[in-house]
């Protein structure tokens, strides 16, 4: 039997970032810009549109008239970049990062949200790139302006939104476990996106891992 768990971007009935509800947009009207600002964020204009860095590409949301388009390229935005772009504007908190990393379950009302039977976070295409193809993985790394850090057996840090960032820890296989990952997020993280949006930005995290071309042969794998 097929799942019938698609993510939004992968099920028609979602569509695109226009399906998106008017309210999002309604909420938009009303927040506070200078909070951007305060935290040295410059991603606010003069005709009331929003400049906004995501995923290593610039997404520009036209608030006047409920548009939005990358800056760099000519696809349109999804419905989870539109959904996790407006929720972002929406529920944005001048912060401070936290000192702390936790998994997405540990965030409050994480338990329940990201369990394994609910919504578990997705790294099943950045662990295959990493384990299976490691200089195309580095290469998306770049592409999406991320950064090394110290832990595992090798760990990233990918700055997704401003402010938040999410970063994969990675553990070389052996004879009797395979490779894995462990996904970690800001402890404060759900101050800036709800659960649910969270998720959807971790999936369109994963989602740019996805490899272009066929993968190397087993005598050329790479761990």
């Amino acid at each position: 039997m097929e799942s019938t768990s698609l993510s939004p971007d992968e099920n028609p009935a979602y569509g695109n970032w226009q399906t998106l509800g008017s309210h999002y947009w309604n909420n938009l009207k009303s927040i506070d810009r200078l909070a951007f600002k305060s935290v040295g964020l410059n991603i606010t204009a003069d005709d009331g549109s929003f400049t906004l860095p995501f995923l290593g590409k610039t997404l520009i949301i036209q608030s006047d008239i409920r548009q939005m388009s990358w800056k760099e390229i000519t696809r349109i935005p999804t419905f989870q970049e539109g959904l996790v772009a407006l929720s972002y504007l929406i529920s944005f908190k001048p912060i401070s990062l936290s000192e702390k990393w936790v998994v997405p379950s540990e965030l409050p009302g994480g338990r329940t949200f990201f369990g394994v039977g609910s919504h578990p976070p997705e790294t099943k295409t950045i662990l295959n790139l990493w384990d299976t193809r490691h200089p195309a993985f580095l290469a998306v790394t770049s592409r999406l302006r991320g950064s090394t850090i110290l832990s595992g057996d090798e760990g990233i840090q990918i700055p997704c939104l401003p402010l938040l960032p999410i970063r994969y820890v990675f553990w070389k296989g052996d004879e009797q476990f395979p490779s894995s990952a462990t996904l970690l997020v800001n402890a404060t993280a759900h101050l800036l996106l709800p659960l649910d949006v969270l998720w959807a930005l971790i999936n369109l995290t994963d989602q740019a891992f996805k490899a272009i071309s066929p993968p190397l042969s087993p005598a050329h794998k790479m761990i």
